[in-house]
């Protein structure tokens, strides 16, 4: 079976799960990364210079023996059963890793709406209110969907939703994002718990320093 990734070169979670969890089971897959001129060239027409085709015409996208697969929750789900990630026959935990992935992505979306109308916001002097009263609330409510459910608090159990936690967060609170905080996963106890578990495992050290610049900023977890 041939596998390849396709996504620019950073560590964002909704390419990261998936290239972490190949990466967790041996798998042999190539890490395509394309260039951001690229992107916005294949934006325009479906396919990057090397000729894979992006059937939304948006990335991370896995392709399966030349066949295209989008959308990070199905590629996430896919990575994670061949690696044993994400179970094939505990439909209730599936359900639960699903939910996980789902929020995850509702808070990207939540920060492209950020992003969108960050000038106003900016002008508006409305940053921290934006991050209190929109995303941390949402972050609020993963909390509780977590300390309310001792399946992710288990320090032996990882599936493809903690490591979706470690990245989305680890991203969140990097201080790379213009008006987001960098100390307040300190207050998402359960969160806080799952990121540090993850970033201490041997197989994500290895894979940081495999292929993670040495300045980037993973995140601020304590």
């Amino acid at each position: 079976m041939s596998l390849k990734i396709i996504y620019v070169n950073t560590p964002f979670w909704r390419a990261e799960v998936s290239r972490i969890s190949l990466f967790y089971g041996s798998i042999d897959y190539e890490d395509i990364r394309i260039s951001r001129e690229d992107f916005l060239s294949a934006k325009m027409n479906g396919f990057t210079k090397s000729g894979h085709y992006l059937p939304l015409r948006q990335i991370p996208v896995l392709i399966i023996n030349n066949y295209s697969l989008t959308q990070t929750g199905a590629m996430s789900r896919y990575c994670g059963k061949l690696s044993g990630l994400y179970p094939k026959n505990d439909e209730l935990l599936a359900a639960k890793i699903d939910q996980i992935i789902d929020i995850c992505t509702d808070m990207t979306v939540l920060f492209s709406n950020y992003r969108k109308n960050v000038e106003t916001i900016i002008k508006h002097n409305k940053r921290k209110e934006f991050f209190d009263n929109i995303i941390m609330k949402k972050m609020k409510l993963l909390e509780n969907i977590l300390l309310n459910d001792s399946t992710f608090k288990d320090p032996k159990a990882l599936s493809i939703a903690e490591i979706a936690i470690w990245r989305i967060f680890g991203w969140f609170s990097s201080g790379l994002i213009e008006g987001f905080p960098t100390n307040f996963v300190k207050e998402l106890k359960t969160i806080q718990m799952i990121c540090l578990k993850v970033e201490n495992l041997d197989f994500i050290k290895k894979w940081i320093s495999k292929t993670y610049h040495p300045d980037y900023v993973r995140g601020n977890y304590t």
